[in-house]
């Protein structure tokens, strides 16, 4: 199966909230979830990408950025990274769609902290709950646990 991991487009909002809005309770909440990520495409402090599989939304990453004052003049933090559940490959093989969800991911990872780099970012940070719960790719990614949160140094040409 071929991905491709590019910037969001408006036209990928809805099937985006579908993927990270599992907790919106009514519509009103999933209205208000699709509104904000809507929102965040035209902020130049975020950075919304997409995984798209077979013209399908796979998966999506948010990356908001914030002043610091002790990590350097900008940190980007990762907000969000969905992958759909399901079947993905089309395999009967769980480990197929483990492999390729772990991939998606890992893209969508850096194309986050590619984004960060060229916004002047020092280190990228991600939080609890993502951080802990994908420990693994965010240890292959470079990121080592501080505290709450998981963190990793970008220079700006590496």
């Amino acid at each position: 199966m071929e991905v491709s991991v590019r910037s969001a487009r408006l036209t990928d909002v809805d099937a985006a909230v579908r993927l990270i809005a599992r907790e919106a309770s009514d519509r009103q909440a999933e209205r208000d979830e699709a509104d904000r990520l809507r929102h965040l495409l035209f902020i130049p402090a975020a950075t919304v990408v997409v995984a798209i599989a077979e013209r399908r939304l796979i998966g999506v990453g948010v990356l908001s950025i914030r002043p610091s004052v002790r990590s350097g003049p900008f940190v980007g933090v990762v907000d969000e990274l969905g992958i759909e559940d399901g079947d993905m490959t089309g395999s009967a093989a769980v480990a197929d769609d483990a492999a390729l969800r772990d991939d998606v991911a890992g893209r969508m990872l850096d194309q986050l902290i590619v984004s960060a780099r060229n916004k002047g970012c020092s280190r990228v940070e991600v939080t609890d709950p993502l951080a802990s719960a994908e420990p693994a790719l965010l240890e292959r990614a470079g990121f080592e646990r501080q505290g709450a949160l998981m963190s990793r140094a970008i220079g700006l040409f590496g």
